[in-house]
């Protein structure tokens, strides 16, 4: 059957190949039981194909189609969207198939529902493929006019048609559309109701459409001169049945392709997200810098930034946006914008007038869509063992000085977005050979084990401790090891964001 299919819709794999040969692919091509039926372009047999996706019909997979040079979820996702399509079209010529043994009415009609059903075939939308069927049930049926309704659940704005346009008020089909979804079987109406005289309705035949095990569309026809036989009752469930048929796999192919086309944007969301952060670390005199961020999904509402300028102090900050996710991503981003600008741009930029300033920016749109962030910009003066800082909400920091036990040091401020102006001040550190200051993201001291205990502030400092007299990077790395050995292989829920800064000599 695969092999008549490509002999009756060449043209279309023609397309299929071509686009995936335009997006970069080397070869594509058609299998069954291992053996190449067609490919693109001519001589090159998939000998090594990068991705292939099955042909299937029901429960029995046919053959597959494959492509060679291209790789990754997105290309994925896409060829297998493009095999569904062609396993719908085996369905199809297979359903069509059955249906010229089960319709036993006149030739005329078999060819007509062929012809629709062909037709459907070129349809993109729900709205082409209900015009397309209310057009044709009423040239088979012989009705003087029709109209489809469909009501998605996924609550977008429900759909009418009608053929010839205004052939009846919409208040009236929408009626006929309601009555059959309540009761779930067809209607008829011979002997119509004065109401519906008044309109010039002498005749109705409505039936509803399954779409998803529910009433989701009906078909309804208007004034056939000699009324709705039983054939004609027959015939507009086939028709019903097609209709309800190409719905419902036109859903599921939107739904995949929705689905591969998010994937793809949060890729590229997460690629943009990554090029934000720095692209190495800077080389301070007197300071071991290490820095990483892990995000719990593809993108994350952490970051970490390094501004540095000739002639003008290290300054750092680490952020922790509300939420997770895309949103959280795009609003990560408008902070850290502010807070980079205010450092690179303001001619004397102090912790506290960075943080100021940028609370000042954010605060209106932060507040109109009720998230905050909390931050810690940091800055230093090389040579002069000496940071400055100033704390908007953010926790955990841990400072460990050369000749003392780690601390937490508290914010002095609430975070960026809660009040239309910063209370934060500059604060005053010493960071000395052996001096260490972390600052940490909530990812680290929320993660929980299995049995939903969190990792907490007591057993970071505890770790700090002990990790004290490793270089930065290490301490780093031994801290992204003990929260994950902590939660057991739990699925990571926050992000989680790490600046280890440690005081060394000149």
């Amino acid at each position: 059957m695969l092999v008549a299919l490509l002999s009756s819709q060449y043209a279309r794999f023609t397309a299929i190949a071509e686009a995936w040969l335009s997006l970069g692919a080397s070869a594509f091509g058609v299998y069954q039981d291992e053996r190449p039926l067609v490919y693109w372009p001519a001589g090159h047999q998939l000998a090594r194909p990068s991705i292939k996706a099955p042909i299937c019909r029901g429960e029995q997979e046919l053959g597959d189609i494959r492509i060679a040079g291209l790789s990754g979820m997105a290309y994925e996702q896409r060829l297998r969207a493009d095999a569904s399509l062609i396993s719908y079209l085996l369905q199809l010529e297979n359903e069509l198939q059955l249906m010229t043994v089960d319709l036993v009415t006149s030739q005329d009609q078999q060819l007509a529902l062929y012809r629709l059903t062909q037709s459907m075939r070129d349809h993109v939308t729900v709205e082409d493929t209900l015009r397309a069927v209310v057009s044709e049930a009423v040239r088979m049926v012989k009705a003087q006019g029709g109209f489809a309704a469909f009501v998605p659940a996924s609550g977008e704005e429900p759909l009418l048609v009608q053929h010839p346009e205004g052939v009846l008020p919409d208040t009236l089909a929408w009626h006929f559309y309601k009555a059959s979804r309540a009761s779930e079987r067809e209607h008829m109406l011979s002997d119509v109701e004065p109401e519906l005289a008044r309109h010039g309705i002498s005749n109705v035949l409505h039936v509803p459409i399954w779409v998803r095990g529910t009433v989701m569309a009906g078909l309804g026809l208007l004034n056939r001169p000699d009324g709705f036989g039983a054939p004609d009752i027959k015939l507009v469930r086939a028709i019903a049945g097609q209709a309800s048929a190409q719905i419902e796999r036109m859903l599921l192919y939107q739904e995949m392709f929705t689905q591969t086309k998010l994937r793809t944007e949060m890729e590229l969301a997460r690629r943009v997200q990554v090029d934000l952060l720095p692209r190495s670390l800077p080389v301070i005199a007197g300071l071991d810098i290490y820095a990483n961020s892990r995000p719990a999904y593809q993108v994350g509402g952490d970051f970490y930034d390094f501004i540095v300028q000739p002639g003008r102090p290290l300054i750092f900050s680490v952020g922790d946006v509300t939420g997770k996710g895309l949103s959280a991503a795009l609003l990560m981003t408008m902070t850290r914008s502010a807070i980079h600008s205010k450092s690179q741009f303001m001619p004397y930029p102090t912790p506290e007038a960075v943080m100021r300033q940028s609370n000042e920016d954010l605060y209106t749109d932060f507040t109109r869509v009720g998230v905050f962030a909390t931050a810690f910009v940091g800055q230093y003066e090389p040579g002069s063992q000496r940071l400055l800082y100033a704390n908007a909400g953010h926790a955990p920091v841990i400072y460990r000085p050369a000749d003392g036990e780690p601390r937490l040091l508290r914010a002095d401020s609430t975070a960026i977005g809660i009040l239309p102006v910063s209370r934060c001040r500059d604060q005053i550190l010493r960071i000395g050979p052996g001096d260490l200051l972390v600052v940490a993201t909530d990812g680290f001291s929320d993660v929980r084990n299995p049995d939903d205990e969190t990792f907490g502030i007591e057993r970071l400092l505890d770790l700090v401790e002990r990790l004290h007299e490793r270089q930065a990077a290490a301490i780093a790395t031994a801290m992204f090891e003990e929260v994950d050995r902590f939660g057991h292989g739990r699925e990571q829920d926050d992000d989680q964001t790490l600046v280890v800064i440690k005081g060394a000599a000149s």
